[in-house]
């Protein structure tokens, strides 16, 4: 994920019944700015939402008025009816030899975001789900769960264009699960970021046990998913009962993703993501991120409340693409606007 950029502002638009504020454009997103403050053209630092600000003296007006200390967190917000995601700062924050002096630190963006201090916003991990920790998450083996967002990487959106079909599965609001079962037969499970030791309260485990994963998994695969339902993020979906849901089977020699068609059977009574759309080939052409930004925005739970958002994945030759640009599985996420957390 892109915690900080350099971008140029696309476009500058006005706020009906705005006087002080209009909105700029920049990659995918809009994001609301005094009047006159910039231009189309500028170079901008731009900072997308789900990240965290650390107080100080460039981002004040932001500051939390009872607790100047608190973290700032970006999220999307309406300002005169019109929808903001993220921020946008004028270059001058440092200079360009602050910047060159760090380009050597392979991290994405470290440049910007550690610059200026920037995080990712991980959501709190109640204790019953946090687990006991037996150690960091097993990346030699697969990749961690984390899309990246559309919108920040509107060039995707191209490399989308040439697959034969791309399919947008429902994004559940809960907490990330990996499930190994390595070519020994010996097992893993991870949350997000660590390895979770087997104890009877995890829930991560509890799930294992539940779908019986494990008597289901060939050995040299892995299923990542959400588990969701009550007593976690709120339970947005309504549940009536936590539950797995597999968006990933991996295949550990290979480390890739497979399609869903080629998912193996035993998985029918572990439920998946829902998949609420197929594109053509033919369809996507004519698509643009505003497109999908509106289709995300529709998408309720059972509830009635609005979905998290969307995940599109692109499908040529009946194998999930990869992206050049993200250097990996050619899989991103649209937020819906109108979802609160």
């Amino acid at each position: 994920m892109k915690l900080a950029t350099f971008e140029i502002i696309s476009e500058i638009l006005p706020i009906e019944g705005a006087d002080r504020i209009e909105i700029a454009g920049v990659q995918g997103w809009q994001s609301v700015i005094r009047k006159g403050e910039y231009k189309v053209g500028d170079r901008v630092i731009f900072v997308p939402i789900d990240t965290v600000l650390p107080p100080a003296e460039w981002n004040k007006f932001l500051w939390d008025k009872n607790d100047p200390t608190k973290p700032i967190r970006v999220k999307t917000i309406k300002l005169k009816g019109t929808v903001s995601q993220g921020l946008i700062f004028p270059t001058t924050l440092f200079s360009a030899q602050e910047v060159w002096d760090h380009m050597d630190d392979p991290s994405e963006d470290v440049s910007i975001a550690g610059l200026l201090g920037i995080t990712k916003y991980e959501k709190p991990v109640p204790a019953h789900l946090a687990g006991q920790v037996a150690g960091d998450f097993p990346t030699h083996l697969l990749s961690k769960t984390d899309e990246d967002n559309l919108k920040s990487n509107i060039e995707v959106l191209e490399e989308l264009r040439e697959a034969d079909s791309m399919e947008a599965t429902l994004k559940m609001d809960g907490t990330s699960a990996t499930y190994i079962k390595e070519l020994d037969s010996s097992v893993r499970v991870c949350s997000r970021n660590l390895e979770l030791k087997d104890t009877e309260s995890n829930v991560h485990w509890q799930m294992a046990r539940k779908y019986d994963i494990w008597n289901k998994l060939n050995t040299g695969y892995a299923i990542q998913g959400e588990i969701a339902g009550p007593g976690i993020q709120g339970n947005p979906a309504g549940l009536s009962e936590v539950t797995l849901f597999v968006f990933n089977v991996i295949d550990l020699t290979s480390r890739k993703p497979l399609a869903r068609d080629s998912w193996d059977l035993a998985f029918t009574d572990i439920p998946r993501v829902s998949n609420v759309m197929n594109w053509t080939k033919q369809q996507l052409v004519e698509m643009d991120v505003d497109y999908l930004q509106d289709f995300v925005n529709t998408f309720c739970y059972r509830d009635l409340k609005p979905a998290e958002g969307l995940v599109f994945r692109g499908i040529k030759n009946g194998q999930l693409m990869y992206s050049k640009k993200l250097q990996k599985m050619l899989s991103v996420k649209i937020i819906n606007q109108n979802y609160k957390d």
